[in-house]
């Protein structure tokens, strides 16, 4: 389910795993210093965790807010990879949606000597000097989704830009290439939404026959998608189709599509993949999405932290985040018994 798609990371975690294999006891090394060097700015403090031995381990997870299914199926899966070790605890937190929140949690976190933290940036710029801290501290930190705008250890995400293109063509096929859509957004300025309504709207503009009449914020709710919804249906009676950057949101323009009277008369698109808009799928309500699973997204984000911790990794021998980029699957009616329930969060 999951493609790495920088080298870099590659190399980490092709040498963090040869170290784990030797079961050897191993290093890391403060962030101060590049790995195998001890030039200008090394700090010769170190943190040494001997995980296969049984020294304890802890992972701090900052949700963006555990109330979401995303932010609940990456907690999961990072549980489970960690399940099997006795001596590694998992810490979650949850910011409720507030990046001030999240900028507390981490300064906490910091202060307790965390092994390694894994956050969903509620917002990419807010969180970069604790990002930042965090990894001249030593803890290696890795984003799920919505990312710093700092280098850091690592980025684990789901496709944003091929979404986007992925459910606009998807949407084109459907309506044979004519009539009137719009967008669901999400928070405006955030990386992943932006590009997933970037990659929708440049690949929307290669069917000339289509135009796209409004786009609203629904603020990833779904309370919110339906009022939005509603006022679409109002404004527009001929709209066609409507994509919502995720899954919450398209659920609420199904909804009030299915109180206006117009179950399956138009094309709703989401993102994300979660059970809930897989179940609406089946029943039509809901026309298809991007799926990405999130407990393998989490759980590759805690390999990659456990990968990193007791290694002699530092963040500085890094120009730019290595990212891990999930496989994405198109859901329609057709194709959601593909998806297993095992593998529905």
């Amino acid at each position: 389910m999951k493609k790495f798609i920088v080298a870099a990371l590659c190399v980490l975690l092709v040498g963090s795993l040869a170290t784990g294999c030797n079961r050897e006891k191993t290093v890391r090394e403060d962030a101060g210093m590049a790995v195998g060097g001890t030039g200008a700015g090394a700090n010769s403090n170190k943190v040494t965790k001997d995980i296969y031995n049984g020294e304890e381990v802890k992972i701090a997870y900052v949700a963006h807010d555990l109330g979401t299914p995303n932010n609940q199926g990456w907690k999961e899966g990072i549980e489970r990879e960690c399940a099997s070790w006795e001596n590694i605890k998992v810490d979650s937190y949850n910011a409720e949606g507030s990046a001030e929140t999240q900028v507390q949690i981490m300064s906490d976190i910091i202060s307790q000597q965390y092994d390694a933290i894994i956050i969903q940036c509620s917002d990419g710029t807010a969180l970069a000097p604790s990002v930042k801290q965090a990894e001249e501290a030593g803890i290696p930190v890795i984003t799920v989704n919505l990312d710093a705008d700092t280098v850091h250890s690592a980025l684990v995400m789901a496709v944003d830009y091929d979404a986007g293109r992925m459910a606009a063509d998807q949407m084109a096929s459907e309506i044979g290439e004519q009539g009137e859509i719009a967008i669901i957004q999400g928070v405006p300025g955030l990386k992943r939404t932006d590009n997933l309504e970037r990659g929708f709207r440049e690949t929307i503009a290669n069917y000339p026959g289509i135009e796209i009449v409004d786009a609203q914020s629904a603020s990833f709710e779904k309370d919110t998608a339906i009022t939005v919804m509603n006022s679409f249906l109002q404004s527009h009676p001929n709209l066609k189709g409507v994509f919502a950057i995720n899954d919450a949101m398209a659920e609420g323009a199904a909804l009030a599509a299915e109180s206006a009277g117009k179950k399956g008369q138009l094309s709703i698109w989401g993102a994300d993949g979660e059970k809930d808009a897989l179940a609406m799928i089946e029943s039509g309500d809901m026309t298809g999405t991007i799926y990405t699973n999130s407990w393998d997204e989490g759980s590759t984000a805690a390999k990659i932290a456990l990968l990193m911790i007791g290694s002699e990794y530092s963040y500085n021998v890094l120009t730019k985040t290595p990212q891990v980029i999930m496989e994405p699957i198109v859901v329609t009616k057709d194709t959601v018994g593909d998806i297993s329930e095992e593998d529905r969060w």
